[in-house]
């Protein structure tokens, strides 16, 4: 497959490197932290690895992104293969077999190719799907940022009303699904809602982030 880049806003800046923050490196250095992925959904599959010229190794890459924090990695697997889009693989961990050999970075949306980039929605909505418990518990104890601003209010669609309704239907009794979410406080697509905030840190040197991990990154040490 092409490795065609596409284009993306001019404001997103390139911090793709290798982050203390995640599992980052051959299988025999796997390092532990908070903000580990363990899981990741294929984006893009390149058999034929990135790059041209003949005296360059061709290695197979997976571009793809984690089930926790929506983190675009790519990945080096350990033999060339079939990886459908969105098909769920393990990242390397000591007492699980995983089809990928190392690691190799953390990505932007720069990065990744034009097929990586037009599967990235629905991927993140397959994620949110699998994961609704935890978007709902969100919705659930959310909380301030600041004096004038609530962490609710950065849902792209939420404004100052519907932050007050959301917190005031919670009082009684927690929400339990995006359904009970929407009929309560009488809105609509609350995936959506939750969708586009993903996007919109993924795409963007956001100072909050609620869904995604922090991006900034360096070198190992």
């Amino acid at each position: 497959m092409v490795d065609n880049r596409h284009p993306k806003k001019n404001k997103i800046l390139d911090k793709s490197s290798e982050s203390d923050d995640f599992i980052i490196g051959p299988i025999t250095h796997i390092k532990q932290s908070k903000k580990v992925e363990s899981r990741v959904l294929v984006l893009d599959y390149l058999p034929e690895g990135k790059g041209f010229g003949q005296d360059k190794q061709r290695e197979p890459i997976i571009q793809g992104i984690g089930t926790t924090w929506f983190t675009l990695l790519e990945l080096i697997t350990d033999r060339r293969g079939s990886f459908n889009q969105f098909e769920e693989i393990a990242l390397p961990k000591v007492s699980e077999k995983s089809p990928i050999k190392q690691v190799k970075r953390r990505l932007t949306i720069n990065d990744i190719t034009n097929t990586g980039y037009q599967s990235l929605e629905e991927a993140v909505l397959k994620i949110i799907n699998k994961n609704e418990k935890r978007f709902v518990s969100f919705f659930n104890k959310a909380q301030p940022i600041t004096n004038r601003i609530h962490s609710l209010q950065l849902i792209p669609g939420i404004g100052k009303k519907l932050m007050w309704e959301i917190l005031q239907t919670r009082k009684g009794m927690p929400f339990v699904s995006f359904i009970d979410v929407e009929e309560r406080v009488k809105i609509s697509d609350i995936r959506k809602m939750v969708l586009n905030r993903v996007i919109q840190e993924l795409e963007e040197d956001e100072k909050h982030r609620l869904f995604t991990a922090n991006p900034e990154t360096g070198p190992r040490k």
